[in-house]
């Protein structure tokens, strides 16, 4: 077989292979608030799960939408907080192991 046959078969592995990123305290450093969502992507990846909910005011007796991110890294969980596609908080880092 010659390798040009193999070519579209390592296309196919790099990309299943490339859809989890990992990331580390050097990531999160650079995710700072009011950056989208697509901005916090192309730094940390895809997030393991995301969900909508309404979040209470500290301040107020009312709530708001957003978009909450969960990013798992060797057994922690990062959880970064979105609204209106902004980014809300900055993350916490990462404890050494």
């Amino acid at each position: 077989m010659r390798w040009y046959e193999l070519f579209p078969l390592l296309v196919a592995v790099h990309i299943l292979t490339g859809c989890h990123r990992e990331f580390g305290n050097r990531n999160l450093a650079q995710v700072r608030p009011n950056m989208t969502q697509k901005e916090v992507e192309s730094i940390l990846g895809n997030p393991e799960r995301t969900e909508k909910v309404e979040l209470e005011l500290e301040t107020q007796k009312k709530t708001m939408a957003i978009t909450r991110y969960f990013y798992n890294h060797d057994g922690q969980t990062v959880v970064l907080h979105f609204q209106n596609g902004r980014l809300v908080n900055e993350p916490d880092k990462l404890k050494e192991q």
